[in-house]
């Protein structure tokens, strides 16, 4: 049978969280559970991950499948799935997440019924430990969008689509110029701007599947971590400006280059906030300005479509205000 909808698992040490994560899939019509493949993706685990998700192989032949390879992180296991994946459309679930297995039931039913090269889709943010819910994430900022396809040659793709919004056509991923950095966080910013020099049509929908896990210790959004690990962030700035430059041309339609400047702008701002959380630090401020100027020079178009407030403000005191900043960020956080 014809798979509509690959959904490629990323497992690295989830065993606290993957019998959740497989329950929530498997628990799915069983006609609609035969439309779909799920790749899931075990990245050198040392606990008991491939393990539960063997299980579900063996009980789910022809559905669940199981990938064991080094550990190479976050962007390894991804394009790991994209190499396997034979769905007609591709969907990222981290091993620590889970879906609303009814809106994944309708979720399927629409790719069923459409021919678009994105569907994206509400998310919720659920807090680790008490399942509170903490925020729900839109689509897109127009609520007349939704349930009708729009395109970027109109100008309609305004919203920059997150990864846990994010269903795509899985040709567009194995034709992407670049993989995801591999043994690096924060590829998530690479995987939903590569393929999107291919993209033409975008449908929007208020079906919300997916339930994104927060407060986890050890996640790499957390700010003592991105702390720690910003030269990896940096990393994948250098990938993405990388791609921009050598792959958007005089040729790339405008909203097609302006949406992805404003992809890269988003890590642009998440490197602020790692700069403004070290701001007490000595020789951040010049760290920080030279790469800020250097990006406004080779980049403006990133560097204008960054929006925040706070970021604006900073550069309007050529970036003296950076030690109030950090101490405001250290109250606040």
């Amino acid at each position: 049978m014809e798979k509509i909808l690959s959904i490629i698992i990323p497992a690295y040490n989830v065993e606290k969280y993957l019998k959740r994560c497989l329950f929530s899939i498997a628990t799915v019509n069983p006609l609609l559970l035969e439309k779909t493949e799920i790749l899931i993706i075990n990245d050198g685990s040392t606990d008991t991950t491939p393990d539960i998700a063997l299980k579900y192989c063996q009980k789910y032949p022809g559905v669940f499948y199981l990938y064991s390879k080094e550990n190479g992180g976050h962007g390894s296991a991804v394009n790991t799935g994209i190499h396997y994946a034979s769905g007609k459309y591709f969907k990222v679930l981290d091993g620590d997440d889970w879906f609303a297995t009814k809106e994944l039931q309708k979720l399927i039913e629409l790719l069923e019924n459409l021919d678009v090269d994105i569907v994206a889709s509400d998310y919720l943010c659920i807090k680790d430990g008490t399942g509170q819910v903490l925020s729900k994430k839109s689509c897109t900022y127009d609520n007349s969008q939704y349930e009708k396809t729009c395109y970027m040659s109109k100008g309609e793709i305004k919203k920059v689509i997150k990864m846990h919004s994010l269903t795509i056509k899985t040709e567009y991923l194995k034709n992407m110029p670049y993989k995801l950095d591999e043994h690096c966080f924060y590829v998530d910013a690479e995987y939903i701007t590569y393929p999107v020099l291919n993209i033409e049509s975008v449908y929007y929908t208020r079906i919300c599947p997916y339930m994104y896990r927060l407060g986890r210790n050890g996640q790499s959004m957390d700010i003592k971590n991105m702390q720690k690990n910003r030269v990896q962030h940096m990393r994948v700035y250098r990938s993405l400006v990388k791609f921009y430059k050598t792959d958007c041309n005089e040729e790339t339609p405008h909203y097609t280059k302006n949406y992805i400047e404003k992809c890269i702008a988003q890590i642009v701002e998440n490197q602020f906030q790692i700069y403004i959380s070290l701001g007490l630090q000595k020789g951040i401020k010049e760290e920080l300005e030279n790469w800020d100027s250097k990006m406004k020079k080779d980049y403006p178009g990133i560097y204008n479509n960054v929006s925040k407030k706070s970021i604006m403000l900073l550069r309007k005191s050529k970036y003296r205000l950076l030690k109030v900043a950090a101490v405001v960020y250290k109250l606040v956080k």
